[in-house]
């Protein structure tokens, strides 16, 4: 499976958030991956999937349920639509929203990929979806590399141990 899922903050830092997922889609590919997930929330997996777009990368969306968008100002809902005209595929897992679905989409998105890329600060509160899709990946030992939006560092997990030898 060459396949990465994206998570991240809602509210984002324009600037430090596109700087992140360039970063993280170009580690990913160095890493072999052909195909992103986007699970199409608002901030981060929006503008991953634009910057996908942009870069003519194979992505998909995985909506959680169909009237996702229903609370999003019409702006929104605009811009919504006319990423999804860019998706390579679209998925939606539900007809109508009920509860558990966004988790529901953060699970569907660890199940069927092989690396994780987190825009996440590593301090949100454990209700956050974006704790609790890290929190999925690392329980299913999924490797992850996280783009820290406050300070602009890059982390990778599993991180690597340095082994010596006595000789």
């Amino acid at each position: 499976m060459n396949t990465a899922f994206i998570t991240g903050h809602r509210v984002i830092h324009l600037r430090h958030t596109q700087q992140g997922i360039r970063q993280l889609t170009h580690l990913a590919i160095e890493r072999g991956i052909i195909t992103f997930l986007s699970g199409m929330a608002l901030g981060t997996d929006q503008l991953a999937a634009s910057i996908w777009s942009e870069m003519n990368l194979d992505w998909q969306a995985i909506i959680p349920c169909k009237n996702q968008s229903v609370l999003w100002t019409i702006d929104q809902q605009v811009h919504y639509r006319k990423l999804l005209v860019n998706a390579n595929e679209i998925k939606v897992l539900y007809p109508k929203y009920k509860p558990g679905v966004m988790q529901a989409r953060n699970q569907f998105m660890v199940k069927h990929s092989s690396l994780g890329l987190a825009i996440w600060d590593g301090y949100s509160t454990t209700g956050s979806g974006t704790f609790l899709t890290v929190q999925m990946a690392r329980k299913a030992k999924l490797p992850i590399i996280i783009f820290n939006p406050q300070t602009q560092e890059i982390t990778f997990e599993p991180q690597h141990q340095q082994l010596s030898f006595d000789l």
